[in-house]
């Protein structure tokens, strides 16, 4: 199974999620080593980033997980990670990873919030057990997109032509330049290019209950 890596994100410290466009099928796969989440160290190792094309052996096993992320998730043998191509890619275009006209049509229209300011949502979510998908894609202009502090985290505003969202973000690449250099350096992180192929995912479900999947910003790429 060969993947396009689309989306590299921080969950926690030392723990990252992968996930990549299956082009063969159309259809976005989150590999899961062994059935985990990954280290930095597998990442180093195996040459995982954004626009990278890595070769992967699914292991025949079902994640016991629930929708939407069953909709991606795919344990991979951990000892069968190839890289085929460095990269990069062509982010925009016609041979680019799938993308969506909205960010409510991303997730079939599943989209919820949890309050708005100044007509931005916020706390944005798909409902835990949605029959939707946890990753997808938005292609917008640069000026759609501003990345922002908030509650000493890093947030990036989306503007996809419908709404506003204030979403958390998850990239490792945007997260390390804020930690070292602060939201200037995020920024600055940023493609130069003046269209940007956005990356959307969904978090496990969070709360109590556990009922809301809640949206944030896996990459910025262009």
């Amino acid at each position: 199974m060969r993947l396009i890596i689309t989306d590299v994100t921080e969950m926690s410290t030392g723990n990252y999620c992968v996930a990549g466009w299956r082009a063969h099928t159309q259809q976005m796969v989150r590999p899961l080593p062994g059935g985990a989440n990954w280290t930095l160290a597998r990442l180093q190792q195996h040459g995982v980033v954004p626009g990278a094309t890595i070769q992967f052996l699914p292991t025949g096993q079902v994640h016991p997980g629930a929708r939407p992320h069953s909709t991606e998730d795919t344990p991979v043998d951990a000892n069968a990670i190839q890289l085929v191509d460095a990269g990069p890619i062509n982010w925009i275009g016609g041979d680019s990873p799938a993308i969506f006209g909205t960010v409510a049509a991303a997730f079939d229209n599943h989209v919820a919030n949890n309050n708005q300011w100044n007509g931005v949502f916020q706390g944005v979510y798909v409902p835990a057990g949605a029959e939707t998908r946890s990753l997808g894609a938005i292609q917008i202009d640069r000026n759609a997109i501003e990345l922002v502090e908030s509650f000493e985290k890093l947030k990036a505003v989306v503007d996809d032509g419908h709404r506003e969202y204030q979403l958390a973000v998850s990239s490792k690449v945007l997260k390390e330049a804020w930690r070292q250099g602060g939201i200037n350096a995020a920024r600055q992180a940023l493609p130069g290019a003046a269209r940007f192929h956005v990356r959307l995912g969904l978090a496990r479900p969070f709360g109590n209950p556990a009922d809301k999947c809640y949206m944030m910003v896996n990459g910025v790429h262009g």
